[in-house]
């Protein structure tokens, strides 16, 4: 009787559920679940018909009710799913449908409801994400209000007690420089430019800055043998057309070419070179193989390519005023001039004595025209070449890819806020094989320069100059997108003829790639180029689609843009160094498991508040290592302003402003005291733990030892740990130098080696280019909770047993940083490392040394750098005359002190005022933007732009 009472109100139930009477249904249902408790079929359409009256809680109980008597019934989690979709519990509803369909794989009505539940859940987290972010974001800008607050306050403080007040406001004081995307698309008016005084200095001190630099740039060129081949080749294949032609190098650099023409049967090699220091390298270079046939034919010209032109023509107007300060003052130059130059050196001012056969320059810097090369060319084909006449090289192919070069998890941090950071005001030298990145797309083609078919346009002086137009080429290109991602880059390179037949590559990654030219494995790589990269506004794109590109040219840049075009200011730059340094990972592992190791090794000795010091915050990686380890708070400090904007967003984006407090100070000047004008301390008590990560490749290069002493002093408890907590350095004599390339004697260019530090160099790359003639030995240790002995200046002799025949001109050192007692990083050449740190090298005079000798090697520290001095031991040895090549070139030595004087001078005038640093910055924003329509050399007017805006 009772089964049978069940039923029919079962069965009524149902009835009412199906004519919408959801209160009768609900009432039908009770009956039978009072006499079947245990039947989960009646809770479930119990559950549907309260769900349809709205009353979600009792559909909800009704429906687990059912689950629970009948897991494997479909319907039950069904119900269940559809109670929670209702209360946009989208999370349980997810959970609720893949529970139905692991019992109902089939079920197409619970798939479809599960894929609705999965895009509701990722819609609301999307949502919520957002509003965190948009959160955070607003907590950052606060943040950084307060820094600017308290710098405000502090100078304000300065003001009162020195009784004096500045020339200048203090919103002078917190400008910064902005640089547009646009402006690398508007020309500049050179003589508008020079006409300002000021800007015409600070032009000539990035020309003075070049003409240091090139002769270090040049000496690469000379370890790319298929570079040197090519154009080798290529001089020989033209002489055979034109015996005994006249050959015009210019921009001759190392002063190889112009040596490989003479070499080569040339009648007559012209070499014109306007960098003063470029000049006497090649000067040198000839003197260096006076005795080479041909010689005498070679000759040297020191002059701005516009002012060279050809006797018997009508000549430009400062070529004729060269001729006539020649003439007036001939006795006296001729005479000073032959004293001190090589055979065929000696017409350094005079015009050419006809027009040359045949054009050899190798002026194409990475992003092919930043060395002015188009401009030289139609120079040259109107004014120095005969019709018809050759060029080496004859054609550059230019190639791109979209690329993604983005910062994203970093040891299971977000980092991308650093992306924010990362453009350049040009096109950033990059090797594609060694920096991380993403291909978006094919290989596709950018240009085809015809140099052979733009000078025979011009050649002869009969043909009309080119007219001056912004843009020589503009073209709109559809890429194919391979790869879902964010294009943020467009990565170059170039494949050059030389002759014909005689082809390279700037790049042999591209033979992997789709949509390659036929045949590229077949092309040598020439090295010393690398490739080119320029840096656009992110955009997302995806596999399958097509990306507008559109690629100009002028004549000293191509440029790229998207659709839309890039137009975000920037206002801030961070060097690579510092990208490169948060994506080693062995570093960053090492690190995370000594900061680990001490904070448990603190809560093991009874310590439950812990505070971490991070000193040189940088991006704020190690602060949050030091927060997730479980440190109770963390004040990182950081004296560029900049990056401790981009460690107090990273820490705040990534949920850690609650523990970790970025700090915009030097932390030798942080204290945890009030100081006497009522400046709030900088700490509320001192750390348990010191996290420091402030070296360069001679590891105490950037002050570390005296950050460490002071932090001590001031800032740490007496037994707080330091991590890391020593270091040794090791040295070892090597052979880093240029002999004999291409059969020419090119040892006068090590000179152009020397700087008077040491400089970072990645000796692990580059081990076909120099040879060890010791063995490894430390030869300095720092103890860094030794701060007292560490702050005294060291001296250390050493007697280096010499293992190989060679010539010793430099010392190589680097170090061993024990982070703890189990945990070490070393920048050995010798060991596998990450990006974050080089070798460091240090240029000596050059020693010949023999295997089983001894060389004294002196090395001692002032507590700011680290520095060598090497001499021979055995007195027989001594006695030997070393090699003649100098340790350096005296008029470069001479022309770096006065340029560093000069940009002492100016730093110092930045620094004091603000009103002085808008007027450099703003010169320097506008050179980096378009520098060769000022005549500036790429290199140094970007990197004076960046260093302005770093």
């Amino acid at each position: 009787m009772l089964q049978l009472v069940v039923e029919r109100s079962k069965q009524a139930g149902n009835e009412a559920f199906k004519k919408n009477n959801n209160t009768e249904a609900i009432k039908m249902y009770s009956q039978a679940i009072a006499g079947a408790p245990l039947d989960h079929t009646l809770f479930g359409n119990r559950s549907a018909a309260y769900l349809a009256l709205g009353l979600y809680e009792e559909a909800r109980l009704d429906a687990a009710k059912a689950v629970k008597l009948k897991p494997d019934w479909p319907k039950g989690h069904y119900r269940l799913g559809c109670v929670f979709l209702a209360v946009c519990q989208w999370a349980d509803a997810k959970a609720a449908f893949e529970a139905g369909l692991q019992v109902d794989p089939a079920n197409k009505d619970m798939a479809s409801r599960l894929a609705e539940a999965r895009q509701r859940l990722e819609a609301e987290l999307a949502d919520g994400k957002a509003q965190m972010g948009m959160h955070r974001r607003d907590l950052v800008l606060k943040l950084r209000q307060a820094r600017r607050e308290e710098i405000r306050l502090s100078m304000l403080n300065q003001f009162k007690q020195s009784m004096a007040a500045p020339e200048w406001e203090l919103d002078d004081y917190e400008w910064r420089p902005t640089f547009l995307p646009t402006m690398k698309l508007r020309p500049l008016r050179k003589a508008e430019i020079e006409a300002n005084p000021q800007k015409r200095m600070l032009m000539n001190y990035v020309t003075a800055l070049a003409d240091l630099a090139h002769p270090k740039a040049a000496l690469r060129v000379l370890h790319d043998d298929v570079r040197l081949s090519a154009f080798e080749d290529a001089i020989f294949c033209t002489l055979r057309e034109q015996p005994g032609g006249h050959i015009l190098v210019l921009g001759t650099g190392t002063g190889v070419l112009g040596l490989m023409a003479a070499r080569a049967g040339a009648g007559r090699v012209t070499c014109i070179e306007r960098s003063r220091m470029l000049f006497r390298m090649a000067k040198q270079a000839l003197e260096g193989n006076r005795d080479m046939e041909g010689i005498g034919a070679l000759h040297l010209l020191d002059r701005r390519l516009q002012s060279c032109g050809v006797a018997g023509e009508t000549l430009p107007a400062d070529v004729q005023q060269a001729v006539q300060e020649l003439r007036a003052k001939a006795g006296e130059m001729a005479a000073a001039i032959a004293a001190q130059s090589p055979a065929g050196a000696t017409k350094t001012a005079s015009p050419l004595p006809e027009r040359a056969d045949i054009l050899v320059t190798d002026l194409v810097d990475h992003a092919v025209l930043g060395m002015s090369l188009l401009g030289t060319l139609d120079y040259a084909a109107e004014h120095l070449l005969k019709a018809g006449a050759r060029v080496v090289p004859s054609l550059v192919k230019v190639f791109a890819v979209l690329v993604e070069v983005r910062i994203t998890d970093v040891s299971g941090f977000d980092l991308s806020t650093l992306n924010a950071y990362r453009w350049h005001p040009h096109h950033e030298r990059v090797d594609l094989d060694k920096m991380p990145h993403r291909r978006l797309s094919a290989l596709f083609a950018v240009a085809c320069l015809d140099l052979q078919a733009r000078v025979d346009s011009l050649s002869g002086g009969g043909a009309p100059a080119l007219p001056h137009i912004t843009w020589e080429a503009d073209e709109q290109l559809e890429v194919a997108v391979t790869a879902d991602g964010i294009w943020n880059g467009v990565a170059f390179w170039f494949e050059m003829s030389t002759y014909d037949h005689l082809q390279f590559t700037t790049w042999a990654g591209a033979a992997s790639m789709p949509g390659t030219p036929s045949a590229p494995s077949a092309l040598p790589l020439a090295p010393s180029w690398q490739q080119a990269l320029q840096y656009i506004d992110g955009v997302k794109v995806q596999q399958g689609s097509v990306a507008s590109v559109r690629v100009r040219q002028d004549m000293g840049q191509f440029h790229f843009a998207s659709q839309p075009q890039q137009a975000r200011p920037r206002h801030t730059f961070i060097p690579r160094w510092h990208f490169d340094m948060v994506l080693d990972t062995q570093r960053n592992s090492a690190y995370e498991q000594a900061i680990t190791k001490a904070l448990d090794f603190r809560r093991a000795s009874g310590d439950g508040d812990i505070v971490v010091l991070d000193v040189g915050a940088g991006s704020g990686l190690l602060s949050m290592m030091a927060a997730r380890a479980g440190a109770s708070s963390v004040v990182g400090a950081e004296m560029s302003q900049h990056m401790c904007d981009v460690a107090a967003e990273t820490v705040v984006m990534n949920g850690y402003a609650a523990q970790c407090l970025m700090v915009n100070k030097d932390v030798r000047r942080m204290d945890v005291v009030r100081k006497a004008d009522g400046t709030p301390p900088d700490m509320d008590r001192k750390a348990d733990i010191m996290v420091f990560e402030v070296f360069d490749s001679g590891l105490i290069g950037e002050g570390i030892l005296h950050s460490v002493a002071a932090a001590r002093a001031k800032l740490l408890n007496p037994d707080a740990t330091l991590v890391p907590a020593s270091a040794t350095v090791h040295c070892q004599l090597i052979q880093m130098r240029i002999g004999r390339v291409k059969g020419l004697d090119m040892q006068a260019a090590n000179r152009w080696q020397w700087r008077p530090d040491y400089e970072g160099i990645e000796l692990t790359h580059c081990r076909e280019r120099w040879t060890a003639v010791s063995k490894p030995v430390p030869v300095m240790s720092f103890d860094f909770y030794e701060s007292d002995l560490n702050m005294t200046p060291h001296e250390v002799t050493l007697a280096l047993p010499i293992t190989a025949d060679g010539v010793a001109n430099a010392v190589a050192f680097w170090f061993d940083l024990q982070l703890d007692e189990e945990t070490e990083l070393s920048t050995s050449p010798y060991a596998d490392k990450g990006a974050t740190w080089q070798q460091a090298v240090q240029w000596i005079p050059e020693l010949h040394v023999r295997k089983g000798m001894r060389a004294q090697l002196t090395a001692k520290h002032d507590t700011y750098g680290i520095s060598f001095q090497a001499e021979q031991v055995d007195a027989q040895e001594a006695a030997k005359p070393c090699t003649p090549v100098p340790v350096k070139d005296p008029v470069w030595d001479a022309s770096f002190t006065q340029l560093s004087a000069l940009n002492g001078q100016l730093a110092k005038s930045c620094v004091q005022n603000p009103l002085e640093y808008r007027t450099v910055a703003l010169a320097a924003v506008q050179f980096g933007s378009r520098p060769h329509d000022l005549g500036l050399d790429t290199e140094q007017a970007t990197e004076f732009c960046t260093k302005m805006m770093g």
